[in-house]
């Protein structure tokens, strides 16, 4: 092994170690770089799997050289989660929001309307990250398991949101509280579905036609349990 800090002798060669990552300093380049690189790999992953595309495909793809992702991140790992994560801070973003606007709303009375209006516009977001989505359920399992609790965390708080968003119902016994946890989990896979199992649903053209009768199913099932469903048997 040939040392790389040692004196010159006259005559001889010094090898030089390896060139460690340069720093990016401006933290909009960094972001821009970042996403660049994870918008390439995303698209890869999909296509030909996470343990199966090495990271010069990744670059190539990026455009840049295979040394250059190293500049933004530790590895390819880190690629993933950042993919993985911005899916997840999307959509909990988008049912936050929903959830806020339609609370202070005076048109909507109903609170069974008004879970299913929340609801909807969870699973428009997963459509509108649809590929995302996809990815999480391939290879979230690729993840470390310290990696994988900030997406676990994430999804508890989406299903807590939507739990919420089902609080008015339930006080005003139009669901039911019991198994409340299965049954919000149970639609946030329904939401999913769309997603991982598009091809199955040629019957519906659009998100909005699976949507019309996703509900239904939605209402159906958190009004078991409730006074209303109690009292119609």
């Amino acid at each position: 092994m040939i040392e790389t800090r040692r004196k010159r002798r006259p005559g001889t060669v010094v090898v030089a170690g390896p060139r460690a990552p340069k720093q990016i300093l401006d933290p909009q380049i960094w972001r821009q770089g970042r996403a660049k690189i994870a918008e390439a790999a995303l698209g890869l992953f999909l296509r030909y799997g996470y343990h199966a595309t090495p990271v010069r495909a990744i670059a190539q793809a990026a455009g840049i050289s295979s040394g250059s992702v190293f500049n933004y991140f530790s590895g390819k790992e880190e690629i993933l989660e950042l993919v993985l994560d911005d899916s997840q801070r999307q959509a909990e973003a988008s049912l936050d929001a929903a959830q806020k606007a339609l609370a202070v709303s005076r048109d909507v009375t109903d609170p069974v309307e008004l879970f299913v209006r929340v609801y909807r516009h969870y699973a428009e977001s997963i459509d509108s990250i649809r590929r995302y989505t996809l990815l999480a359920y391939q290879e979230a399992k690729s993840l470390a398991p310290k990696s994988r609790t900030p997406l676990f965390d994430r999804e508890r708080r989406i299903a807590s949101l939507l739990q919420a968003a089902a609080e008015p119902a339930i006080r005003a016994g139009l669901f039911g509280s019991d198994a409340l946890d299965l049954k919000v989990q149970s639609l946030i896979v329904l939401a999913h579905a769309w997603a991982v199992r598009h091809w199955a649903w040629s019957q519906y053209p659009t998100i909005a036609d699976y949507l019309d009768d996703l509900q239904k199913v939605a209402v159906a099932m958190m009004r078991e349990g409730g006074s209303a469903s109690r009292d119609s048997r």
